[in-house]
């Protein structure tokens, strides 16, 4: 695949008053003709909280094992919630000066957040687990929370879940305040396989699981004997080796303003991660103010950047999902830069509806012209 890079490049399309997200296009991927031992294997599940959809060419049926990689990686690793998970144990042991030491996998990702934070001046803060706990965001993506006259909800497989009818509390200033007094990347001590937090700290890698997930699934395909795949972890998407009949991955881009209809699709050849972070995922309504779950970790409150969605694909899924969150806070100009030093394409929707790209998703986006 060609990619440029070097020439900052803006394409701007309106589209009306469009965002954007990921979406695996199962339709597009029913082939023939596959010959030899290769046969496709297709599954549909849930886990963390989210749709998983995985059609794999392979000369085995993988797909449990896939879906036990994103168990494991959730109930070992990732959350906060369970006692016995590493992200646990290093929040548990906050202030207490002692170094979790955690496994290589993890602590090579965590290395990675941090350098993201680091590049991105706290766009992406892996560090806001204070704030988000207040926002209470996780019951909001439940439908647990309502604002009285709207539901909040996630947006799975094109369609917005509502939940039981609950008060929703928004912080107010002081709590929040009190709550950045906990946050911060730069406070984060990684060291000799270990993490170090400071007193009230707590470690949040929601934004960045399905991305994890995909990294993860990735290294299990070249262990096996896979041909092609296409697997979706809700926003996150992994393409991998090639289709039998030789056409490209199809990745198609949600109009979440309807979200049956997408704004375009990506065409993909070979191993990719395409992350995706709106603001019509997760959100509650509040005497007619939308509040997101895409927090700006230097104020505490949902990010206001003007952009509606940010679609980011590279090679790392832990990238793709960190960079789509930190671009959306960001905004178009520095998210494009940080993007950039990436070497990642990235795809933005502002809130009049203009779609703004770089050049290396404008070599493999083709509008669809739906509404």
């Amino acid at each position: 695949m060609k990619r440029r890079t070097e020439k900052k490049l803006q394409i701007r399309k309106v589209y009306g008053k469009y965002a954007a997200g990921a979406v695996f296009l199962a339709g597009l991927l029913c082939l023939t003709g596959c010959g030899g031992r290769v046969q496709r294997y297709d599954s549909l599940d849930t886990a963390m909280g989210t749709v998983i959809r995985q059609s794999i060419y392979s000369g085995e049926d993988i797909t449990a094992q896939v879906q036990e990689i994103i168990r494991s990686l959730e109930e070992s690793e990732l959350s906060w919630r369970l006692a016995d998970t590493e992200i646990a144990k290093i929040n548990a042991a906050s202030g207490s000066g002692e170094a979790v030491l955690v496994s290589e996998k993890l602590y090579k990702d965590l290395t990675i957040l941090l350098e993201v934070s680091q590049k991105s001046g706290g766009a992406f803060d892996f560090t806001v687990g204070p704030v988000v706990q207040l926002w209470n965001i996780d019951e909001w993506a439940a439908g647990e929370q309502v604002s009285g006259k709207q539901a909040a909800g996630e947006q799975v497989s094109g369609k917005q879940a509502a939940g039981e009818q609950a008060e929703a509390v928004i912080p107010d200033k002081e709590e929040i305040a009190r709550a950045l007094q906990y946050t911060g990347y730069e406070k984060v001590l990684l060291e000799d396989g270990g993490v170090t937090l400071l007193e009230g700290m707590s470690l949040d890698l929601g934004a960045v699981g399905k991305g994890l997930a995909c990294d993860r699934i990735a290294a299990l395909l070249e262990e096996k004997e896979v041909y092609g795949a296409v697997i979706s972890v809700g926003g996150s998407i992994l393409t991998y080796g090639k289709k039998p009949d030789g056409t490209p991955w199809q990745v198609g881009i949600i109009n979440p303003e309807n979200t049956s209809s997408m704004i375009g699709i990506l065409s993909l050849e070979g191993q990719w991660c395409v992350s995706t972070s709106g603001d019509y995922e997760r959100y509650v309504i509040v005497d007619g103010v939308k509040y997101h779950h895409i927090l700006n970790p230097a104020t505490g409150y949902p990010a206001d950047s003007g952009i509606r969605s940010v679609t980011v694909f590279c090679k790392s899924g832990v990238l793709s999902d960190a960079l789509s969150t930190a671009c959306f806070v960001l905004g178009v100009e520095e998210g494009m830069e940080l993007a950039k030093s990436y070497g990642a394409e990235v795809l933005f929707v502002d809130e009049e509806g203009m779609i703004t790209m770089t050049d290396g998703m404008k070599d493999i986006f083709k509008e669809t012209g739906e509404n």
